[in-house]
C-alpha cells in the first residue's frame, strides 16, 4: 500500500514531528490543535513507493488516528489527528517525526484568533518591532503554564489582569515605617502604597512629595498579566506570580531582600512559614541607591538560589552610569538587564558595563501616556490604593521582568533546565544591535528564539569565544638603579568557544609614563614595540596564548594596564574581550635600597 493511500486510510499514527516556525495571532489563549501541515521530500508518485513502517513504529508510543484532509498548492498535505493537544504536548511527537528521512518539514496547523486584550496594540515591546522581544511568536511554543515567578518588589494589587495568576506571597518588610501597613512582616503582600511626603526618608529626601508608584503591580503585569480579554498580556501570561514585598516607603533593606531570595528559592527563613510555591525565576527590578560592589549578603543568597535551580534576573539601574557599581545587578549568578527604546537603541538613562548580560525594552517617556513607554498594570491611587488602571513607565525595571517572563516560558517547556542553561539560551539567541552598544551584553532579547533554543529546535553556531585576562608575572616595580625600573606581567588570551578563532589582534594600553621594553611570545605571534600590539593567525577551541610584557617606567606606583582582543569571527560575548588590572608598586629595588640605607645608618 502506498504511503499517501495509507495515510488516507486513517491508520493509527504515533506522534513525533519536526517543527518549522509559525506565527500565532497575538493576544490569544493558547489553543489546542489537531492538525499538521506536512511536506514530504518525495513527489506523490514516489510516495506510493515509500515505506510506512516508520509511522507504524511510532504508533506504539502514542496511538493517534491520522487522516489526510487535503493537499496544498506547494505539495504539502494537511493531516488531522483524532485528538487535540496543546503545542508542548505535541512537541515530542514533532521532534521524532522531524528526523524521518521522508519528511521535509512539519508544522502545526494552528488556529489564528483575533487579538483579545484591548491594550495589546499598545504593547509594542511584545512584537517583533525594532526594539520588541518577539513574544507573540514565542507563544506558539509556550505561554508559561506551570512556571512560577517570584517578584521581589513593592507588593501587588489585586488587579483584574493579575488575580488569576497570583499565588500566595509574603511581606518581608521588617521596618514598620517602610511597610506603611501598620505592622512588620506578615503573610499579606498587598501594596498599601509607597508614597511619602517631602523629607520623610531623612537627609531632606525626597525633596518633594512622592506619589505611590505601584511598582510591583506594574512589574508583575509585565511578567504574567493574564490573557483574559480585559486589558493587556504579560510575556508569560499563563505563568504564576509569587509576590514578595521587599520595597516600601523610602525603598527596602538588603537583609529583607536576601530573606525573600532564600524563601522564594525554597529555603526556610526564621519566623516565616514555608513557601509552598518555590520559584523557577526571581525578578528583582531594584538597585542600590549608592555605588558599591556586590555584598556578601547578596552573593550568598543568589548563590543559594542558583544552587536550588532558580534563575535570578536583575535590572542594571537607571543612572546612565557603569552598572558594575550597582548591586545586586553586579553580583555573580544573575542575569542583568539594561534597557533599550522603541527603536532598539540604548535608553539614555540605562546603566551599561561588563556586568550587563543583554538588553530588553525599557521604553522612554517624554509626555503623559507616551506610547513609547512600557505599558502595564497599575493602580489609580495617588497615595492609598484605588481602582485598577494601566499606564506607561520607563526604566531597566521594566526591561528585567520581560527577561524573567521569557525564562518562565522556557522553564514551562523544559522544567529541568538549569539557570546556566537558561542564561545561555537567552544570550546565545539575542538579536544584534542596530547601532553599536558597548557594555550592553550580547544583544536584544528574542523570546521566540530563546524558547526554540531551550527546546532544541535550534543549535548554537560553532563560533569562537575569545577572553582576555591580565596576570602578574611578578607584576611589581623592579628598580634598575638608573632612576627607572621595570614591571613584568602576562596577558592570557583564551578561546572558550567550540570553533577556532582566526586573525587575532591583541591591543595594549599602557600608562603614559610607560614604554615597552620587551615582549615574549610563542613562535607565530608577531608583536610591535611601537604600537604595543600582537597578531597571530589562529587559536584553537579550548586553547590559550600567553604573552609576557616587560615595560620600563620611572613611576614606582601602581598603574592601570589594559588589553583587548579581537578576531575575524563574531564573538558571542564581547564583555570579556577587554580587561584592566593594576601592576607596579610594592617593595621594588628602589624601596629595598632605601631600607638598606636606613639599616646601615642604624648600625
Amino acid at each position: 500500500m502506498g504511503l499517501l493511500h495509507w495515510l488516507h486510510s486513517g491508520v493509527m499514527l504515533v506522534a513525533g514531528l519536526s517543527v518549522v516556525g509559525s506565527t500565532l495571532a497575538a493576544g490569544h489563549e493558547q489553543l489546542p490543535f489537531d492538525r499538521f501541515i506536512v511536506k514530504f521530500k518525495a513527489t506523490p508518485t514516489a510516495l506510493e513507493r515509500a515505506n510506512p513502517r516508520a509511522f507504524q513504529r511510532m504508533q506504539q508510543a502514542v496511538g493517534v488516528r491520522a487522516d489526510v484532509q487535503r493537499t496544498l498548492n506547494n505539495g504539502a498535505v494537511v493531516i488531522r489527528m483524532s485528538e487535540s493537544r496543546r503545542y508542548q504536548d505535541w512537541f515530542d511527537v514533532m521532534t521524532q517525526l522531524s528526523h524521518d528521512s521522508d519528511i521535509a518539514y512539519i508544522e502545526p496547523d494552528l488556529r489564528m484568533v483575533p487579538t483579545a486584550d484591548p491594550l495589546y496594540s499598545s504593547q509594542w515591546y511584545l512584537h517583533f518591532s525594532l526594539g520588541g522581544i518577539n513574544a507573540d511568536s514565542a507563544w506558539n511554543y509556550s505561554t508559561g503554564e506551570g512556571a512560577v515567578v517570584a517578584v521581589l518588589d513593592s507588593g501587588i494589587r489585586p488587579h483584574v489582569d493579575l488575580v488569576a495568576n497570583t499565588l500566595p506571597g509574603y511581606d518581608f518588610i521588617t521596618d514598620t515605617f517602610t511597610a506603611n501597613d501598620g505592622d512588620g512582616r506578615d503573610g499579606d503582600p498587598l501594596d498599601p502604597g509607597d508614597g511619602v511626603v517631602a523629607g520623610a526618608c531623612g537627609g531632606g529626601m525626597p525633596e518633594a512629595d512622592k506619589k505611590s508608584t505601584w511598582h510591583g503591580t506594574h512589574v508583575s503585569g509585565l511578567v504574567a498579566a493574564a490573557s483574559n480579554g480585559i486589558g493587556m498580556e504579560g510575556v508569560a501570561y499563563d505563568a504564576d506570580i509569587v509576590p514578595l514585598r521587599v520595597l516600601g516607603r523610602c525603598g527596602g533593606y538588603t537583609s529583607d531582600i536576601a530573606d525573600a531570595i532564600y524563601w522564594a528559592s525554597g529555603y526556610s527563613v526564621p519566623g516565616v512559614p514555608g513557601n509552598a510555591n518555590k520559584a523557577d525565576v526571581i525578578n528583582m527590578s531594584l538597585s542600590s541607591s549608592v555605588t558599591g560592589s556586590c555584598s556578601q549578603t547578596y552573593s550568598d543568597a543568589i548563590n543559594a538560589a542558583n544552587a536550588a535551580g532558580v534563575t535570578v534576573v536583575t535590572s542594571a539601574g537607571n543612572s546612565a552610569a557603569n552598572a558594575t557599581d550597582y548591586a545586586p545587578g553586579n553580583c555573580s549568578g544573575v542575569i542583568n538587564v539594561a534597557a533599550i527604546n522603541y527603536y532598539g537603541d540604548l535608553a539614555s538613562y540605562s546603566n551599561t558595563g561588563s556586568v550587563v548580560d543583554l538588553v530588553a525594552p525599557g521604553g522612554v517617556i517624554n509626555t503623559a501616556n507616551d506610547p513609547n513607554g512600557i505599558w502595564s498594570t497599575l493602580n489609580a491611587g495617588v497615595f492609598a490604593p484605588a481602582g485598577d488602571t494601566y499606564g506607561p513607565y520607563q526604566g531597566t525595571s521594566m526591561a528585567a521582568p520581560q527577561v524573567a517572563g521569557v525564562v518562565a516560558l522556557m522553564r514551562s517547556v523544559q522544567p529541568e533546565a538549569s539557570p546556566a542553561e537558561l542564561e545561555a539560551a537567552l544570550k546565545d539567541t539575542t538579536r544584534d544591535f542596530y547601532v553599536a552598544c558597548p557594555g550592553c551584553g550580547t544583544g536584544i532579547l528574542d523570546a521566540e528564539e530563546a524558547v526554540k533554543r531551550i527546546l532544541g529546535l535550534t543549535v548554537a553556531d560553532a563560533i569562537a569565544d575569545l577572553r582576555v585576562a591580565l596576570q602578574a608575572d611578578n607584576g611589581k616595580f623592579i628598580d634598575s638603579g638608573d632612576g627607572t625600573g621595570t614591571i613584568q606581567y602576562k596577558v592570557l588570551v583564551s578561546n572558550d568557544g567550540p570553533d577556532q578563532a582566526s586573525d587575532l589582534v591583541l591591543s595594549n594600553i599602557f600608562p603614559p609614563e610607560v614604554s615597552l621594553d620587551m615582549v615574549m611570545a610563542s613562535p607565530g605571534v608577531v608583536c610591535s614595540l611601537t604600537d604595543y600590539s600582537c597578531a597571530w593567525s589562529e587559536l584553537e577551541s579550548g586553547a590559550s596564548q600567553a604573552i609576557t610584557f616587560r615595560v620600563r617606567t620611572s613611576n614606582d606606583a601602581k598603574m592601570d594596564f589594559s588589553a583587548s582582543i579581537t578576531g575575524a569571527d563574531t564573538d558571542p560575548d564581547i564583555n570579556n574581550n577587554y580587561a584592566t588590572k593594576k601592576f607596579g608598586g610594592g617593595l621594588g629595588g628602589m624601596m629595598l635600597a632605601m631600607l638598606a640605607l636606613m639599616w646601615r645608618r642604624l648600625q
